[in-house]
């Protein structure tokens, strides 16, 4: 049923049929003696040959019914088609004349199995034709009607095949919303480490290349611009990035204040003109960024150039971290080619306990501040206490026990996801309570 790309007609003899019957011959076991002259394109642009017992294995397959009852379906169903006379049968049409038919027998959830998933002719034109303006971040171009397209197939899918009924009710009605129906088969957003890549360098599945870890600051950055490229397609949100400026430092160790800018502007120019994401978007890409050195990395031992240990801990690398991510900020304030502000990656600053203890983070503050307030770019994270959080499009709290602080002298162990995103419709509960 599902190769069923078109019905054509082949036989005008009216004398026979309306549609067109070939009688006498031979009838292959299990089929009745009239043959009948349609032929059936396939998808892999073959044409075979009209056989309704297509329909009855797609129905037995499909939606699980009996022999007996697919069998009196498909004959129902082959009779409308030869008394409408009808010159040109789709494999759509087809499967909504059988899903009628299960309507008529009450068999539902037999319906459900079976229905088509897909975009009506005028839907797929308005798609084409015009841009989708659910997400800002995705431009209008074939990539992203691509998108668009598969999107709303999944979304159908998700709705009726993953979750209940009553879950799905409950988003069709807006009780809840299920965040990025159209990734269901993607977890929703991945917190990401450099240690990953300085350790084990950059090995990609599919790739023609694999390579080792890297020995300069600009090579790092491309490995992580393309491992984040790569996570977006799969995953439907942001890939994070947790104390970027931290794991650069061992880096940066005798490079001057340009040679830094520099990176720093690299880092952000990349980010933002990687239009290769999810429908040729830009990758959405959180940066994790610290004044201080977070109290679960101050013992750490650093990871430099070739994935090396340097025999220092990151706690002595504070001011290669804090040069850093000042100059990240100087690149944030200035703006792109055309002093517009940049989009992504978006940077998080951590503010904690020790952050108001650290020396310098006055002038940081009103620093990232201005940005703030002139591109409208910076933002702030607040820990707090014993928590600590990693940023990716949501947030990731968590207490830090001794095993996370066991954990954190592996920092390339130290990645997370976040499977799915559910927003509860809260002022929709207090109107229907109605003061109750």
């Amino acid at each position: 049923m599902s190769n069923l790309l078109e019905f054509a007609q082949v036989d005008h003899d009216a004398s026979r049929s309306r549609v067109g019957l070939r009688q006498g011959g031979s009838a292959p076991s299990g089929h009745e003696t009239t043959d009948i002259a349609l032929f059936v394109r396939t998808s892999d642009e073959a044409i075979d040959g009209w056989n309704r017992q297509k329909i009855v294995d797609a129905m037995v397959r499909e939606a699980l019914l009996d022999q007996d009852t697919a069998e009196t379906i498909s004959l129902e169903v082959e009779k409308m088609i030869l008394a409408s006379g009808i010159s040109m049968v789709t494999s759509p049409l087809i499967r909504e004349l059988v899903d009628a038919k299960l309507i008529e027998r009450g068999l539902e959830e037999a319906r459900r199995m079976h229905t088509r998933l897909g975009v009506p002719l005028y839907d797929v034109e308005q798609m084409i034709v015009h841009p989708n303006k659910e997400n800002a971040n995705v431009p209008h171009g074939p990539e992203a009607t691509n998108l668009t397209l598969a999107e709303s197939i999944k979304k159908e899918y998700g709705l009726l095949n993953v979750f209940s009924p009553d879950v799905g009710d409950a988003h069709m009605h807006g009780a809840i919303h299920l965040h990025d129906l159209g990734f269901i088969d993607r977890p929703y957003c991945s917190g990401q480490s450099l240690e990953y890549l300085k350790k084990f360098g950059l090995n990609l599945p599919n790739s023609l290349a694999m390579a080792k870890p890297a020995k300069h600051p600009e090579v790092l950055l491309a490995h992580m611009v393309k491992f984040a490229a790569a996570l977006q397609s799969n995953f439907a949100g942001a890939i994070g990035w947790d104390a970027v400026n931290l794991f650069f430092a061992p880096y940066l160790e005798g490079l001057d204040d340009r040679a830094v800018e520099q990176l720093a502007q690299m880092m952000i120019f990349e980010f933002s003109q990687q239009a290769v994401a999810r429908g040729g978007q830009a990758i959405f890409t959180d940066i994790n960024l610290y004044w201080e050195v977070p109290k679960h990395f101050e013992d750490v031992p650093a990871i430099g150039p070739g994935g090396v240990y340097t025999g220092k801990t990151y706690a002595e690398y504070e001011k290669e971290a804090q040069r850093f991510v000042w100059k990240l900020f100087d690149v944030f304030k200035e703006g792109d080619g055309a002093g517009r502000p940049f989009f992504f990656p978006k940077p998080l600053v951590h503010i904690t306990e020790k952050f108001f203890k650290t020396p310098g983070h006055e002038a940081f503050l009103n620093h990232i501040c201005d940005v703030a307030s002139d591109k409208g770019n910076t933002y702030f994270v607040f820990d707090r206490g014993d928590t600590a959080k990693i940023s990716e499009c949501c947030r990731l709290s968590f207490k830090l026990e001794r095993s996370d602080l066991e954990d954190a002298k592996q920092p390339w162990k130290m990645r997370y996801s976040a499977l799915q995103n559910v927003t509860l419709n809260l002022p929709r509960l207090a109107y229907e309570a109605k003061g109750d």
